[in-house]
């Protein structure tokens, strides 16, 4: 009744990842106490294999119906959610109703659920709250949920990314170990400070983005660009879409004691009103959340970014309305220089086929596969109602 429950904005990036996507900069569940659930396993110890089909890397959940319902854990996220229809074929319990939507944009109305038991992997999960919204249509029937991080806050989650997997374990993190650091809860999200060319900028660890670093868009005058920045299409919000602009930073941004010089940086207007950091920046680093005492730690993976299989992948920069797969795809924005841009596509492009096969006989693993391989593509694109070939080497 009437308490706001915002959710995160859809983003699509063909860049280093299969399908580099993300829920980014949301704060779900401000104000809403639902009952997170409890989360059991056996051990000090549990490893979740992370699926690396589709967009995000998800968790399979079996939540007794037969299937293997692939959810993202989101550190942007203070409740959990859930595909409206699936909470409805499984009968769950309705416990109350909220509405969600993205910061400044068009409400929806969702039901809360109580699901009684889930399994992922070896673990169980007990009597959890569920947001229910159309993920399905969404994410075109990529992501089945998501879980917060409310979820482990009796645990350490290690967050590994690049290794594939999630460890939630016992214990504590030290606060007098060199790596590890404070963070904020602020409005839901977990917030540390960066710097960016010398300007402090609080902003939010999000494994529900899997984009690099996004700035508030007031901050592209004072900041120092080596380029003006470039509109490149919208982010694709449930309540609507957001601008989005590219431009190089003439100078550094330095996270968790790694420094990248020059970095893309995105900007989002309306903004969030605070950074954004996504899986192409977390993917360097081993992740350690300690909720009970507030510390965060980042090791340096050992892992090669984006090990999944076979050499780099290639960046193509394209990024997609919604979530890809399951027919022709709009293009949001092109990423400035990419190999996308220069081949000729341009924002509002819509990708029909590729290499003579309609897209919608693709699986999202198969169109990972090969945007990211050496294999040259060749791309039916309609633009202003005309059909145009466009090859990408």
């Amino acid at each position: 009744m009437g308490t706001m429950v915002i959710i995160k904005p859809k983003m699509m990036f063909f860049a280093a990842s299969v399908l580099a996507a993300g829920l980014a900069g949301s704060a779900i569940g401000e104000d809403f106490d639902a009952a997170a659930g409890e989360f059991h396993f056996d051990g000090e110890s549990i490893e979740l294999h992370l699926q690396n089909k589709g967009v995000h890397p998800k968790v399979l959940v079996d939540l007794g119906d037969g299937k293997s319902n692939a959810f993202i854990v989101d550190t942007g996220a203070s409740v959990n959610v859930i595909d409206r229809k699936i909470a409805e074929d499984n009968g769950y319990e309705i416990v109350g109703e909220t509405e969600i939507g993205a910061p400044g944009g068009k409400q929806i109305p969702g039901n809360i659920v109580r699901i009684p038991l889930a399994h992922i992997g070896d673990a169980i999960v007990k009597d959890a709250e569920f947001v229910t919204m159309d993920l399905h249509t969404f994410s075109r029937g990529q992501m089945q949920g998501v879980l917060s991080l409310r979820l482990f806050d009796d645990y350490l989650l290690s967050y590994d990314l690049a290794g594939g997997k999630i460890i939630v374990s016992t214990g504590a993190l030290s606060a007098d170990d060199a790596a590890v650091q404070t963070y904020k809860s602020v409005s839901a999200h977990l917030s540390i400070d960066i710097d960016v060319a010398g300007n402090i900028v609080p902003s939010h660890i999000d494994t529900g983005s899997m984009g690099g670093f996004m700035l508030p868009a007031e901050l592209k005058d004072s900041l120092p660009l080596a380029e003006s920045p470039k509109s490149t299409g919208y982010a694709n919000l449930v309540g609507g879409p957001r601008q989005i602009e590219f431009a190089k930073l003439d100078g550094a941004v330095t996270f968790a004691g790694e420094t990248y010089n020059n970095p893309n940086i995105a900007f989002m207007d309306p903004s969030p009103g605070a950074g954004n950091i996504g899986g192409q920046v977390l993917s360097d680093f081993i992740m350690t959340i300690d909720q009970r005492n507030e510390l965060i730690k980042f090791q340096k993976t050992a892992v090669k970014k984006r090990v999944a299989t076979g050499n780099a992948p290639r960046q193509v920069g394209m990024m997609f309305q919604g979530m890809s797969g399951g027919g022709p795809m709009t293009l949001a924005s092109v990423v400035p220089g990419s190999i996308a841009e220069k081949a000729g596509l341009q924002s509002g492009d819509v990708l029909i086929a590729l290499n003579d096969k309609l897209l919608e006989q693709y699986d999202m693993q198969e169109l990972g596969t090969l945007f990211r391989g050496s294999t040259a593509l060749k791309l039916d694109v309609e633009r202003d109602g005309e059909t145009m070939i466009v090859n990408i080497q």
